[in-house]
């Protein structure tokens, strides 16, 4: 092969046309040839780096044009590689069907010369001005594979060793997007960096490793018992220094024995689900996929892919949990929350399916619509004379976030002619971790329009009592995991005293959780203003609360 020279890799059946389109090609390429499809995708493997085109004829023995383009479809490393169609029929179907199964141009036979020379031109250039298989092959700033050549080679291997067992890891770097907000783009490569040392330390033969994702990484090696050898290797080496005090963790999700007959990314599927079953859990770096995450992950697709017609056919169901007055037990607020009634698989707990709301960003859809029920809730209930009572909408970050969220948001207000204080905004800590001061212009906003604020679940997060000042709240509610420690005195006197500061600060207290007399002493005795749980009620349906508010 002349070094320099772009090479041609010529599949076609028919020797004589074969011949001469070899010849056409010899004085401006090194040509290779095959004479089925088979044995060009033989070829193609081994010389893939060195191809930059290949001429294929359709109609074909053993394996035809339109199987070549499937196997080549099916490689992520290999698809990039652009195909020219040699077809001696004018049918707009044949054409149509390569160009779906992934062909990028076609000459017509019996073949012209300048034609096919221009056309294998030109295609070439346009690739290599934008990328070429090198590019594709290896992630520019590690080395090491991409994830479209790591499913490649790893495939290779299955074939290659189709009697041998292997595992496939994944490793992460937890919270690395954090990490490079805080400490920058070349602490952050550096952290990449030291991942890549630290597996090519455990590499063994027949070991493939390549970048998956941003921040990681994923090897497959042969057979359990190597990789628990290349486990025990890297076991101290989980935890990667910070410029500052504290580490960056390494975790791993892992997947045994793998199915040679099942597709890699399958398998870096099941691997990814394990990790995502680790991550922020403290002391624990690994998960090794089982059939019960399989269980677990085809019932979370189930509820993503049902959540939107849910909202349509009205599944999602609104209920109301009362607020009382510590000391008098008057009725003086609630709290929306929304149950489901999934027609496969009844009552779904909130805890289950609003954790794939907040990932798809589907649960800013369910908070409106909690939203602007409610606001109609409240005008009919006000129109047939019941006393109505503020009640308080849980919503998302991301929906506060919107351009247009003041507007949305205050429509249902309005148009239910409401008083703004028989709506409350609710929000949770986790909610001000970052872009701050834009959340607190928007609530602060609410706030002057005489929307109040609360904010949820206080205690559950690192909490700073600073972001009392700092943010327009109006209530702060006191989480359950308060109410229930209240058995220790220390438990106590910490709950009493921000109880205290709170109120200093002239806020409003709410108790969530309180399930006993005893419970509801000892925040009456703190000062507590108002409490929410079993003792006084349970949540209610629209209609057992339209009939709470009565009185019935």
């Amino acid at each position: 092969m002349i070094i320099g020279r772009r090479s041609v890799l010529v599949v076609e059946d028919n020797e004589l046309n074969r011949e001469m389109l070899c010849m056409m090609l010899e004085d401006r390429y090194e040509v290779l040839q095959a004479e089925n499809g088979k044995e060009g995708l033989e070829v193609l493997q081994d010389h893939y780096r060195d191809i930059s085109i290949i001429v294929l004829d359709v109609q074909m023995p053993v394996m035809n044009g339109y199987e070549f383009l499937q196997n080549l479809r099916n490689d992520d490393l290999l698809k990039e590689i652009p195909v020219i169609v040699a077809t001696g029929s004018s049918e707009q179907e044949e054409e149509e069907k390569c160009l779906e199964l992934g062909a990028t141009d076609f000459v017509i036979k019996p073949y012209k010369r300048n034609i096919v020379l221009k056309r294998i031109s030109n295609i070439i250039r346009l690739r290599e001005s934008s990328s070429t298989l090198k590019e594709v092959e290896f992630d520019d700033l590690t080395g090491v594979f991409t994830r479209q050549a790591f499913f490649h080679h790893a495939d290779r291997m299955l074939k290659e060793f189709p009697d041998m067992e292997f595992t496939i890891a994944i490793s992460d770097i937890q919270d690395f997007r954090l990490v490079k907000e805080r400490y920058g783009t070349k602490v952050a490569d550096g952290l990449l960096m030291k991942n890549v040392e630290l597996l090519r330390k455990a590499q063994r033969e027949n070991f493939v490793f390549g970048r998956y994702d941003d921040n990681q990484f994923v090897v497959i090696s042969p057979s359990s018992s190597r990789y628990e050898q290349m486990r025990e290797e890297i076991r101290g080496d989980l935890y990667l220094p910070l410029p500052e005090e504290g580490n960056a963790v390494l975790k791993f999700g892992i997947k045994r024995n793998i199915d040679h007959n099942i597709p890699i990314k399958e398998h870096c599927h099941h691997a990814l689900m394990a990790l995502d079953t680790v991550k922020h859990v403290y002391g624990n770096n690994y998960a090794v996929f089982d059939e019960d995450m399989q269980k677990y992950y085809d019932r979370r697709v189930a509820i993503e892919r049902s959540m939107v017609s849910a909202l349509e056919k009205e599944q999602f169901k609104l209920y109301y949990q009362p607020k009382h007055d510590s000391r008098t037990g008057v009725l003086v607020g609630a709290e929306a929350l929304i149950r489901w009634i999934h027609p496969e698989f009844g009552f779904l707990s909130p805890a289950e399916f609003i954790p794939v709301f907040e990932q798809t960003g589907f649960v800013s859809e369910v908070d409106f619509y909690a939203w602007k029920r409610t606001c109609q809730n409240q005008r009919r209930w006000q129109n047939e004379g019941v006393r109505i009572v503020p009640i308080s909408v849980n919503c998302s970050r991301s929906e506060l976030l919107q351009a247009d969220f003041l507007r949305k948001w205050f429509k249902p207000l309005q148009d239910s002619y409401l008083p703004p204080q028989s709506m409350h905004l609710e929000v949770t800590e986790s909610l001000f971790t970052e872009k701050f001061e834009k959340l607190a212009e928007v609530l602060r906003e609410c706030q002057q329009r005489g929307v109040k604020i609360e904010l949820d679940d206080f205690g559950t997060g690192y909490s700073s009592l600073s972001m009392f000042q700092l943010l327009p709240l109006d209530i702060i509610k006191f989480d359950m995991s308060f109410v229930k420690g209240l058995d220790s005195p220390k438990q106590e006197r910490v709950m009493a005293a921000c109880v205290n500061l709170v109120h200093n600060l002239g806020l409003k207290t709410v108790a969530e959780g309180v399930e006993t007399h005893e419970q509801l002493d000892k925040v009456k005795s703190m000062g507590l203003d108002m409490v929410q749980g079993y003792y006084y009620s349970r949540p209610l349906p629209e209609e057992e609360f339209e009939r709470y508010l009565r009185g019935i």
